[in-house]
């Protein structure tokens, strides 16, 4: 029945809460620690989750779409998936440190005496992530499938940046490990780093032997009695501060008291776009969309010799020089992540309130501004490799090797 009384909207989060929502917990509740870069050392469990088959899936959309519709139908599909996965992860107390791509990456920060009990704990939520999403089919007829890898050990997070905006990396022999684990595991599996299989309890895991000193792959874990592992769900909650205390919310993060030196300190790792639509009081859902948009990624891979401090510095002063020039071209840095070898810039021209029509001109232009500032003042710096890409990768390709 109609009626003329306007109906309420519901009550919007605080502004921490809003910001935390797209901040891990590893930025939330940290104690800054003085002038960037600002390095940190603790023991952890990392979990890499890859989707597969939504390149193909996007392959497919861009052939057929004919509206943003569409588009937007791609979009919901990925989020839908997606946020179950993330959703899995934090009821296991789980800590979303980034989702690039097509890949999540989370981490469980605990004391080194607790590593074999959470890598249980994580072996178990992974099994049951790929139970219940290993296989996910679409209408469309491309399957989206998941690769997870698993290890376990030392994390150095580092934060990067300037009093304006802030980037947080997870650097170690064990965030390589977990890229590798996912490398080798092929879909609806699950890897374990060989430092991971060293540190659990092995008697548990039902495993096959991959590489000697490499990797084991989970096939799954002896537990005869699910209260056996309930009992120990509940020990594992005891190493993990954060974990949410309300059945109403996923993480203790959105219960945040209003704080205006943490909003400060948080609105410094969100891009200027997002943090417009959370000021606008925009909501959530409508953070997410798909658009076309002129991509720079940045690779610097740096010699082994590089101490981990010294690499810091150097990526510090890579990403206060890429971000400057690349604002000036009316784009934006928008995330900073290693890989094996070393780190990767990802730079995003077109963004909403930044597109321009010559937005691909100034992305060539600052690429080779930038590749010569990284070849002539990096002196650590062993290769250099600059990309562009529209909508999907075409053109621009720098690559040398430096001695």
């Amino acid at each position: 029945m109609a009626t003329s009384e306007q109906v309420a909207a519901p009550p919007l989060w605080p502004v921490e809460a809003r910001l935390a929502a797209l901040l891990p917990d590893l930025l939330v509740f940290r104690k800054p620690r003085g002038s960037e870069p600002e390095l940190a050392t603790a023991q952890g469990v990392l979990l890499g989750v890859h989707v597969t088959g939504f390149t193909a899936l996007m392959d497919r959309f861009s052939l057929t779409c004919k509206s943003e519709r569409d588009m937007d139908k791609l979009a919901h599909i990925f989020s839908y998936y997606i946020s179950d996965i993330v959703e899995h992860v934090l009821c296991f107390g789980g800590d979303i440190l980034n989702i690039t791509g097509n890949v999540l990456l989370a981490l469980w920060t605990v004391e080194q005496n607790q590593l074999s009990d959470i890598i249980t704990l994580v072996a178990k939520c992974s099994l049951e992530i790929q139970e219940k999403f290993g296989i996910y089919h679409t209408k469309e007829g491309q399957d989206l499938q998941l690769k997870i890898g698993l290890s376990a050990g030392r994390i150095s997070q580092v934060i990067v940046g300037d009093e304006q905006r802030q980037y947080l990396l997870v650097i170690g022999r064990d965030v390589d490990d977990v890229q590798l684990a996912q490398r080798f595991a092929q879909a609806n599996e699950i890897v374990l780093s060989w430092n991971c299989w060293k540190l659990c309890e092995q008697y548990m895991f039902e495993v096959e032997i991959m590489r000697e000193d490499e990797a084991v792959k989970l096939r799954d874990m002896r537990i005869i009695d699910p209260f056996d592992f309930d009992e120990h769900f509940d020990k594992c909650l005891d190493y993990l501060p954060h974990y949410r205390t309300s059945a109403d919310t996923l993480r203790t993060a959105l219960e945040l008291d209003p704080d205006s030196a943490l909003e400060q300190t948080l609105r410094k790792h969100i891009m200027k776009n997002l943090l417009k639509k959370i000021d606008e009081g925009q909501p959530m859902e409508y953070i997410s969309e798909f658009r076309t948009v002129t991509m720079v990624l940045v690779s610097l891979e740096f010699h082994k010799t590089a101490w981990m401090l010294h690499l810091c510095h150097l990526i510090q002063e890579a990403a206060l020089y890429i971000s400057t020039v690349i604002e000036k071209g009316g784009g934006q840095l928008s995330r900073i992540f290693m890989f094996e070898k070393g780190c990767m810039f990802l730079c995003v021209f077109g963004l909403p309130g930044d597109k321009k029509p010559d937005e691909c001109a100034h992305a060539l232009k600052s690429s080779f501004s930038i590749f010569s500032f990284c070849w002539e003042n990096l002196a650590e710096t062993k290769r250099l490799r600059s990309r562009g890409y529209v909508g999907k990768p075409n053109s621009l390709t720098m690559s040398e090797p430096k001695s």
